[in-house]
């Protein structure tokens, strides 16, 4: 009898772990409104995938996700392991498997790396998962702070974040990539987070130049979409996300 249930839960974790699968929770028009509390736990998260990244209930941070661990990287810059517990309102995660990888052996804005990976990549129409791993000359980020109800919306609560640079450190830069023609469901174009080796600093990656990295692309085939079952995302009108606030947002612009 015990043999058999854990085939079975062995078979039912296995089913979630299909590489080239894109899982996100929510949407990032959702996010843009308001909707800052969602219902799905980090441990159901990582069902989905072992690389990502994301935000936690209340806006409460920056999240990403290395090899299964979960880190937050708060408001002041302090970096916490998440545990299983923690709600999400928005996340995208993969089981990253590297499709095409290349190196970096001089110094390159963030800007010149973005063109470079879409260049080694067949379409700029479908998904990618990055990873950019090694020695940065500077990095750029900046990290929410928690809200509080009635929650402002995303354009107004990013004003209230913490701004971080870091130099001459070593970490890892992983999120995604998605076709303009799908922004409002996630970010148009590259969103990306960083941690550093020692996991005591990171961010939403505003900016950055690399001195020497190793970069590996995930091609995304595949893309699922949960919505949460109930809470905030019910009650809002939830329009189509305009391109100069998200890069207000995204990039500081």
């Amino acid at each position: 009898m015990y043999y058999l249930l854990a085939i079975i839960i062995t078979a039912l974790l296995s089913s979630c772990a299909q590489p080239h699968v894109l899982y996100q929770y929510s949407s990032f028009n959702a996010l843009l409104e308001g909707v800052y509390d969602g219902q799905l736990s980090i441990g159901e998260l990582k069902r989905h995938g072992d690389t990502g990244l994301g935000t936690f209930n209340g806006l409460d941070g920056e999240m990403i996700i290395v090899n299964s661990s979960v880190y937050q990287i708060k408001g002041d810059g302090t970096v916490l392991a998440v545990g299983d517990n923690v709600e999400t309102p928005f996340a995208d995660v993969v089981f990253f498997k590297s499709a095409k990888s290349f190196t970096v052996q001089q110094e390159t804005s963030c800007e010149e790396l973005q063109k470079r990976i879409l260049q080694n990549a067949p379409s700029s129409n479908i998904f990618y998962a990055v990873k950019i791993e090694g020695l940065f000359k500077h990095i750029r980020a900046r990290a929410v702070r928690p809200q509080h109800k009635p929650y402002p919306r995303l354009i107004d609560a990013a004003k209230d974040q913490g701004m971080f640079d870091f130099n001459d450190i070593r970490g890892v830069v992983s999120g995604f990539y998605f076709p303009e023609t799908f922004g409002g469901l996630s970010v148009g174009g590259f969103h990306v987070h960083f941690i550093s080796d020692d996991k005591k600093s990171g961010g939403h990656l505003m900016s950055c130049t690399v001195s020497r990295a190793t970069v590996d692309i995930d091609y995304l085939t595949d893309f699922s979409l949960e919505l949460p079952k109930s809470g905030g995302i019910y009650g809002k009108d939830i329009g189509t996300a305009q391109k100069q606030e998200v890069d207000t947002i995204e990039k500081g612009r």
